[in-house]
């Protein structure tokens, strides 16, 4: 309301500048014309002084009056025109359709262009103010806005970071941890983050500044496993397989049998034991006390963690290790199960198929797992395809 308020006085004193002189110059034109008969009456009286005191002649003071006569009806007749044009019909219309059009030609370009309903807001806030109608980059936009101007916003870091990791924009999500840290530099997983996302950002290479912060956080936490699982690559890339495969025992040992990072734990103690001669192969079997070696399903899956070629080596190395146990101890119901289900992930039928085979030699006698195997056989593709 104030709003329209103000716009209705600018547009009346916009009008008045406008309408004012117009209607004064009418005024001026009559005040002249007085102002010429005010004249032409004292040069009328100066001649007839002129006369009566023998300055004049009579016929030269006839001659006077009658040319102050002329120029006052000269004059009379130019202002009347003047004041005919200034306030006859078509000037009175012209004004008038200036007074309608300007607020008219003013209202309606607002409507059209204007926001009359928005109430007053920054410019940088006026994106939809619900986040559940915002797209991640003008959520991310409004917090970046926010962060420039509040940098001690800790919250605000600490959101924005992983954004960034997911969005591949690592040296922002690496900026973003720095920060995060360095307002609360007792929070650990800040810490671990920020030296993940170097790790990113140095294509899966652990840098010495990332080991840095992983071993801090190591020894202020020695039960981390985050920083272990890190500190241990480290240990492998650096070519000390020995202290690795023992990072990765220790590790391993150390975690929960559900624990997420457990099966690339064992993907990466696997492929340091290959590169230093020796087959291992490990599996997470509760109902035998002798565990089975070979990777189990889960295992292969959550080896996703690598690089594509990493993933394919390191898996075909713990299957071709499980099929070379087996040949040792064909009497392993449980190898031979995850030896064809490992080639079926893997998409090898006709390797699925030579174990199934195998598998039937040495359990002959053993009908209910000879049913199993020829359902899983039915269930394979076709000799030659592989797996989708």
């Amino acid at each position: 309301m104030i709003f329209w308020v103000i716009a209705t006085l600018l547009t009346i004193a916009a009008l008045a500048s406008v309408v004012i002189p117009i209607l004064k110059g009418s005024e001026s034109a009559f005040s002249s014309l007085d102002y010429d008969r005010e004249i032409y009456l004292a040069r009328i009286a100066e001649i007839d002084a002129d006369v009566a005191i023998g300055r004049m002649s009579e016929e030269a003071a006839a001659a006077a009056k009658a040319e102050e006569g002329r120029k006052l009806i000269a004059s009379s007749n130019s202002q009347q025109s003047s004041t005919s044009i200034n306030g006859g019909i078509s000037t009175k219309a012209i004004l008038l359709l200036v007074v309608l059009a300007i607020p008219a030609t003013a209202v309606l370009m607002y409507l059209d262009s204007g926001r009359p309903g928005f109430q007053d807001m920054a410019i940088a806030s006026r994106p939809d103010r619900d986040p559940a109608g915002q797209s991640i980059s003008q959520l991310l936009e409004r917090a970046e806005a926010r962060l420039a101007s509040h940098p001690d916003d800790l919250r605000g870091w600490a959101v924005v970071a992983p954004v960034y990791l997911r969005m591949g924009r690592v040296e922002d999500a690496i900026i973003a941890y720095r920060n995060a840290s360095r307002l609360d530099p007792e929070n650990n997983q800040f810490k671990v983050s920020l030296a993940e996302a170097m790790v990113v950002g140095a294509q899966g290479i652990v840098t010495e500044d990332a080991r840095k912060i992983f071993s801090e956080v190591a020894a202020e936490v020695p039960g981390d496993a985050q920083s272990r699982f890190y500190l241990a690559i480290a240990t492998s890339q650096e070519g000390n397989l020995e202290e690795a495969a023992k990072a990765w025992e220790s590790l391993i040992g150390d975690s929960p049998e559900n624990a997420p990072w457990l099966p690339a734990a064992k993907a990466q103690y696997a492929a340091v034991q290959k590169k230093r001669g020796i087959e291992v192969a490990l599996e997470n079997s509760d109902d035998s006390e002798t565990q089975t070696p070979g990777p189990t399903r889960e295992d292969i899956e959550a080896a996703s963690a690598l690089s594509t070629d990493e993933r394919q080596e390191m898996i075909r190395n713990m299957v071709s290790g499980l099929a070379d146990r087996l040949k040792e101890n064909p009497d392993d119901i449980e190898g031979w199960r995850r030896l064809i289900r490992s080639y079926t992930v893997l998409g090898d039928t006709d390797k699925a198929r030579e174990a199934i085979t195998n598998a039937r030699t040495n359990f002959a006698s053993n009908t209910e797992f000879l049913s199993e195997l020829e359902n899983i056989e039915n269930s394979l593709p076709a000799a030659g395809e592989t797996v989708q």
